[in-house]
């Protein structure tokens, strides 16, 4: 599907006119076109008056290198500054030269400010006069509300005071020499007379709108848009992201010390893991002398206490104090179990590790536990806590 394209001119006193998708033009507030619905990519045509276009030798056939070398090949050419002028180029060169176009910054930053005050953001900015149509042999002419727009080529042209039309294109047929054009074609008034030329006017009826007319001459390989260098829509994308650079570097850094604090988070629940796999497998040593083979320590010991669970009721009361001594007992990880045995309704756990103070609150977790009661007695031997806790269902 191909690209729409709204073509629109700014006028005096915040108007503007502009083509719509039937092709008609409408005239109005500037901001009217903003409201108009729809995605097409706005083009403004500027005019000529403003602009002067040139030819300059190929500086090169690095295009990185040519908007360095332009100003300096015009510098001669031109009465202003060359810090006060735009440069435009071609995006391809005709032949071994350059087609440029130069205006003054402030003339196209006024047209960019106001598009954006009515809220319009032009994809392009195109001279007029190289929107009228034009092919090999012709000249084109637009007269409009005073002014006239001359296309004398593919990348060449000039737009004056209606007045001095005539002037001004006798000259420039004097000047064209051997490359006069076979025909002229105007559009919007009566050709004027040439007194040094016999050349005959085309008159032309159609398109009988200045905006239909650049419409229709709108051709990409012949365009030259001025939004280029620090007007560009990259550089503005650029200069409106740089006050958010420092943001994004800072959440940039902030997401890989997240990444950092990941891994090493994940390290060391992985060195914890190692661990307490070590530690199951020495509880379940001490608990089951004589074990050799030791792949999953908690579900081996959960099939050994089946295999010794006895069927009667005091297989009941062995699992109940099973688990009333090993609730507290996980919640001290510097204390270890070295063995258990069980024995006529008792418990009996030998502890090893731990200081008197955890020792103490372990011993307060016990007695706290329903319907059991605890004895606790520790020992130190070898610079090592020893403890002894026995089990036994409290009375009823």
């Amino acid at each position: 599907m191909p690209i729409s394209l709204s073509f629109f001119r700014i006028l005096p006193a915040e108007q503007g006119e502009w083509l719509r998708p039937d092709s008609t033009v409408q005239r109005g507030l500037l901001p009217e076109l903003a409201s108009q619905p729809g995605n097409a990519r706005l083009i403004l045509v500027a005019p000529s008056e403003a602009i002067t276009l040139h030819r300059v030798p190929l500086p090169g056939r690095n295009r990185a290198l040519w908007a360095r070398a332009v100003p300096y090949a015009l510098e001669d050419q031109l009465i202003d500054d060359i810090e006060t002028v735009h440069f435009a180029m071609a995006h391809v060169p005709e032949g071994n030269s350059l087609p440029v176009a130069t205006l003054d910054h402030t003339m196209l930053r006024g047209w960019l400010e106001t598009c954006a005050q009515a809220g319009l953001t032009p994809t392009a900015v195109i001279p007029d006069v190289l929107l009228l149509p034009w092919q090999d042999g012709d000249w084109s002419v637009l007269v409009e509300n005073g002014r006239a727009v001359v296309r004398t080529g593919r990348w060449e042209g000039f737009a004056l005071e209606q007045e001095s039309l005539a002037l001004f294109l006798e000259q420039a047929l004097a000047e064209a020499g051997d490359a006069q054009p076979q025909r002229l074609r105007i559009w919007g008034s009566p050709p004027p007379q040439l007194t040094a030329s016999s050349m005959a006017w085309q008159v032309e009826e159609e398109p009988g709108e200045p905006l239909q007319l650049f419409a229709a001459g709108y051709q990409p390989p012949t365009i030259l848009n001025l939004l280029q260098g620090p007007y560009s829509r990259q550089t503005q994308w650029k200069r409106r992201l740089r006050p958010w650079r420092p943001a994004a570097i800072l959440a940039g850094v902030w997401l890989l010390l997240q990444g950092i604090a990941l891994v090493y988070e994940h390290q060391q629940l992985r060195r914890e893991q190692v661990t307490l796999q070590v530690k199951m497998e020495e509880v379940y040593k001490n608990a089951v002398p004589g074990a050799t083979r030791i792949v999953n320590p908690k579900a081996q010991m959960e099939a050994r206490l089946r295999e010794l669970t006895p069927t009667d009721a005091r297989g009941g009361l062995f699992l109940d104090l099973l688990y009333h001594g090993g609730q507290p007992l996980a919640d001290f990880t510097d204390i270890t179990l070295r063995s258990l045995n069980y024995r006529e309704g008792q418990l009996d756990l030998a502890l090893e590790g731990g200081n008197p103070a955890t020792l103490d609150q372990l011993r307060q977790r016990f007695e706290q536990q329903p319907n059991v009661r605890a004895e606790m007695r520790t020992t130190q031997r070898e610079g090592r806590l020893e403890s002894r806790v026995t089990l036994k269902k409290a009375a009823s």
